[in-house]
């Protein structure tokens, strides 16, 4: 049997009971700290290694199944009231010469009402800098924002959501990007109203927009998450002018995401499981999910269909920002 001095030699309370206690909360902080450094580096791995880009032919095919389920779920679309939804598309019909994606939009504009503050955002005019405008409670802040760049209007410029977004930090970090991936192609869109209604001073808005296309940029190096907000943030690096920083890797894992009906699904599937489910990198979570397999909506599909159309027009700057 130990004496009582052994056992207080070897209590947790005693000094060398302390000690190694202290090395073992060291040993597994840094097996946490290694295992999450593994972990970046395998995530930025995936979303950044080198591969050769889609052909113009393997783009196209893409781009004709997309614009076919656009077409073919007309009453689906038809009942969406997104605009920017509706811009993607009419800008995809401009970019690719499709007369049946131009004839869409003018049947969706023929529905919405003369005094829709959205018109603006079709066709900005003067008239929208005039009006007084007074967002409702729930108007959500990046909507404010794109209000703004389409009228330049001072009542929505004076919102504070507005102002907050006219900053280049308006988003915070890259780490912030995980949890809002939404946040900075949001702030760019508007900000690219901002700079076709030069609604600020030029060089200001440029070297914003820059910052923000930075940090979008860093955001695509290692958040591999193949979700809707990864085909925004491409679909933006594009459109705003940095085709060049896309990499062959990130339009190949959007062509893969590419469903079977011709339209995305806004979700990174990472394995199937029974009972029509599977395991899915969805919603912006941080922390993979099973969920029951969703079909491809409008909104993941928009955004693709116009990303397609501006990699096959090989221009630097194109769309309804220029």
């Amino acid at each position: 049997m130990a004496s009582e001095a052994s056992r207080r030699r070897f209590s947790p309370l005693t000094r060398p009971g302390r000690y190694w206690i202290l090395r073992a909360g060291v040993l597994a902080a840094g097996l946490l700290s290694l295992s999450a450094l593994a972990f970046v580096a395998i995530c930025e791995y995936r979303n950044s290694r080198d591969q050769t880009f889609p052909t113009d032919a393997e783009v196209r095919s893409s781009w004709a199944r997309a614009a076919i389920w656009i077409l073919s779920h007309r009453e689906q679309v038809m009942n969406d009231d997104n605009a920017m939804l509706w811009l993607f598309v009419r800008e995809a019909g401009r970019a690719s010469g499709d007369e049946r994606l131009s004839s869409l939009f003018g049947e969706y504009l023929a529905k919405q009402p003369d005094t829709s503050i959205w018109r603006y955002v079709f066709d900005p005019d003067e008239r929208g800098a005039a009006l007084l405008i007074d967002f409702p409670d729930s108007f959500p802040d990046y909507n404010r924002f794109f209000v703004y760049g389409a009228t330049c209007n001072a009542t929505a410029r004076a919102d504070p959501a507005v102002v907050a977004l006219l900053e280049p930090s308006a988003c915070g970090s890259t780490v912030s990007g995980l949890r809002n991936p939404w946040c900075r192609t949001h702030q760019l869109m508007g900000l690219r109203f901002v700079q076709k209604s030069r609604c600020e001073p030029e060089d200001v808005t440029a070297r914003t927009v820059a910052h923000v296309q930075d940090g979008i940029a860093a955001e695509l190096a290692w958040d591999f998450r193949v979700q809707d907000a990864y085909i925004q943030k491409v679909m933006m690096l594009m459109e705003s002018g940095r085709r060049t920083a896309v990499k062959a890797v990130w339009l190949r894992q959007i062509l893969n995401g590419q469903g079977a009906d011709g339209g995305w699904d806004g979700m990174d599937r990472i394995t199937p499981l029974s009972g029509n489910r599977a395991l899915y990198w969805a919603d912006g979570r941080l922390y993979p999910r099973v969920l029951e397999q969703r079909p491809s909506n409008f909104h993941a599909t928009a955004q693709a269909l116009y990303l397609l159309a501006l990699w096959l027009q090989r221009a630097d700057t194109t769309g309804p920002w220029s």
